[in-house]
C-alpha cells in the first residue's frame, strides 16, 4: 500500500506520489494515491490496439487545417483500466474532448509493475500531435530528476484572505535556522515527515530516503534488512514512548529499537503500509492509519478497528487518528470523522449538524484545558476544481462547541491545512500550509502568517511539523528543514 494523502491532502512524494500536473484538471479519476510514471515496468498500452485507436479517431475527426499538440496524463490502474487526469488544451476544443472520451474507453492499457507486483495506480504522460490532417500519439516519459527540480524551488505565498491585516508582531520574537542540500550535508530538500525522539534526535524522511539530525550533522538512518532494490522510499515516522522508531518504508512497516531494524509480517499486523503513525503517550499506543482501518499496537500485541467491528466507521480507509485526554479516539477517513468515546460508544459526525460534516481531520492537538484543534479536509466538494475549500481548522471545546475558522471568519490566510500543533509554552496554535505558509495563531483574535517573503522561511510549502521538549518548531518542508524557536 502507498502513502496518499497525499493527493487528498495536497502532500505528495514526487517519487512515489503525484498530482494532477496539467492545468486542465478533470474530475472523472479516484485520485487518492497514484504513483507517476513509477515502476521496473511502467504503464503502457498494448501496441497492435493502440493503433486501433488512433484510427479510429482519424477517421472520426475533421483534422483539416489544424496543427499543434496536446499533451494528457492518464492513471491506468492495476486492472488496466484508466482514466484522464488532467491536460493542456484549455480552449476545451472538441479534439482534445474525443481524445479523452477514447482514452478513457479504452481497454487495453498496460498496468506498471514493481518488484513483480503490479502497481495500484499510476499515470503516464499521452501527447497526440496533428500535422498535415494526421493525428499520431504516443507516451512521453517522464524525467522524473527533472521533475524533482522544478520543485526544488520556493513558490510564492497565495494569501486568500484578503481582508485581514497581518501585523506580524511576534515574528521578531524568533530565531529562523533553515539546513537545506546547500548549506549543510542534508541529502536534499524533499522533506515530508519528521518526528524527534527521546533522546532530542530529529527523524527526517528525504526524497527515497531517512536521516538523523542531532543539529549539527545529518546521517543516513536507513533500515538495512530489506533489499531497496531499483526503488525505496518512506512515507510515514513516529517515536514511540519507549524510544523506538515506526517507519512505513515502501510496502512495509519496520520499527528501530535504536540496536536493530525489525520489518513486521504483513500478514500477521494485518497492514503493509500507513497513511500516518501517531504516538499517543498516555496510553504507550500506536496508532497506524491505513486502508484497512486503524491498527493498534500496544504492549507487543496488535490490535484493530474497522467497519466490521465498529458500524459507525464511515470508511475504513483512515487517514488520521488519535487518543484525546479523555480517552475518546478521534479517527479521520475518507468518508467522514467519527468518534468513540471511553465506553466505546462511537459518533459518526455525518449524522451531526456539526462543522465536522463531509470532513476529515488531519491532524490533532491538546491543549491543558482539553480544548481540540483539528486541521480538515472537505473530501465532498461543493465545487470541483476550487483551491480554498471549506476546510480550516475546527476547535473541539471542553465544553463540547465546535467551531471552524476559515478565510471567512479569521485570519486564516488559505483554507487547506496540513497540520497543527499546540505550544504550551506560549499558548498558541502553529498551522501549516501547503501554499500560505506557516500560520500563529494565539486563540484569541490574533493570526499571524509567515512565508518566504516575509520572512527567513524558505517557502510556503510546509508539509508537517512537530515540537522538541525544548519548544522549538521544527518544520519539514520542500526546502529543507527549518527551526523556529523563541530568542
Amino acid at each position: 500500500m502507498k502513502n496518499t494523502i497525499l493527493i487528498l491532502l495536497t502532500v505528495f512524494s514526487l517519487s512515489l506520489n503525484a498530482q494532477n500536473i496539467f492545468p486542465v484538471k478533470l474530475d472523472n479519476c479516484k485520485t487518492d494515491k497514484f504513483c507517476l510514471d513509477c515502476g521496473d515496468v511502467k504503464a503502457g498500452y498494448e501496441e497492435q490496439e493502440f493503433l486501433k485507436l488512433q484510427t479510429k479517431l482519424q477517421e472520426s475527426l475533421n483534422l483539416t487545417g489544424i496543427k499543434g499538440a496536446v499533451k494528457f496524463q492518464v492513471l491506468i490502474d492495476s486492472k488496466g483500466e484508466a482514466c484522464v487526469l488532467s491536460h493542456t488544451d484549455q480552449s476545451k476544443n472538441p479534439i482534445s474532448l474525443k481524445i479523452i472520451e477514447e482514452l478513457d474507453n479504452f481497454k487495453k492499457w498496460t498496468p506498471a509493475i514493481t518488484a513483480g507486483k503490479k502497481e495500484e495506480k499510476s499515470s503516464i504522460t499521452m501527447i497526440f500531435s496533428i500535422n498535415e490532417n494526421k493525428i499520431i500519439g504516443k507516451i512521453e516519459r517522464v524525467d522524473i530528476s527533472s521533475f524533482k527540480r522544478s520543485f526544488d524551488k520556493p513558490t510564492s505565498p497565495e494569501i486568500f484572505n484578503k481582508t485581514y491585516n497581518y501585523k506580524n508582531d511576534h515574528l521578531k520574537n524568533y530565531k529562523i535556522t533553515v539546513w537545506n542540500a546547500k548549506n549543510s550535508n542534508l541529502p536534499n530538500n524533499m522533506n515530508d515527515n519528521i518526528t524527534v525522539d527521546k533522546n532530542g534526535l530529529i527523524w527526517l524522511t528525504v526524497d527515497e530516503g531517512l536521516v538523523t539530525f542531532d543539529g549539527k550533522d545529518f546521517k543516513k538512518a536507513e533500515q538495512n534488512i530489506t533489499d531497496k532494490g531499483k526503488f525505496f522510499s518512506y512515507y510515514a515516522i513516529a517515536s514511540d514512548n519507549n524510544n523506538v522508531k515506526w517507519v512505513y518504508g515502501t510496502k512495509n512497516i519496520y520499527s528501530f529499537d535504536n540496536t536493530k531494524w525489525t520489518k513486521h509480517d504483513s500478514t500477521e499486523i494485518g497492514i503493509d503500509g500507513a497513511y500516518e503513525i501517531i504516538n499517543n503517550p498516555k496510553t504507550s499506543e500506536v496508532f497506524f492509519c491505513s486502508d484497512e482501518g486503524l491498527t493498534i499496537y500496544k504492549n507487543g500485541k496488535w490490535s484493530n478497528i474497522n467497519k466490521a467491528k465498529i458500524k459507525e466507521l464511515p470508511s475504513n480507509r483512515v487517514t488520521y487518528a488519535k487518543r484525546d485526554s479523555k480517552n475518546r479516539i478521534w479517527i479521520g477517513t475518507f468518508s467522514g470523522t467519527v468518534m468513540i468515546d471511553e465506553n466505546g460508544k462511537a459518533t459518526n459526525f455525518e449524522n451531526t449538524s456539526t462543522v465536522l460534516k463531509g470532513k476529515c481531520i488531519t491532524s490533532m492537538a491538546e491543549d491543558e484545558n482539553g480544548n481540540l484543534y483539528f486541521s480538515l479536509y472537505e473530501f465532498e466538494r461543493k465545487e470541483k476544481g476550487k483551491v480554498n475549500n471549506d476546510e480550516g481548522i475546527a476547535i473541539s471545546y471542553a465544553n463540547g462547541i465546535i467551531k471552524q475558522f476559515t478565510t471567512e471568519n479569521s485570519g486564516m490566510p488559505f483554507n487547506h491545512t496540513n497540520c497543527v500543533v499546540y505550544d504550551k509554552n506560549e499558548n498558541v496554535i502553529w498551522i501549516s500550509t501547503d501554499r500560505a505558509g506557516l500560520i500563529r495563531y494565539d486563540l484569541k483574535d490574533g493570526w499571524e502568517n509567515y512565508h518566504n517573503e516575509n520572512s527567513d522561511i524558505p517557502t510556503s510549502y510546509i508539509s508537517t511539523m512537530t515540537l522538541d521538549e525544548k519548544g522549538n518548531l521544527y518544520l519539514a518542508t520542500r526546502q529543507g528543514l527549518v527551526k523556529i524557536e523563541k530568542r
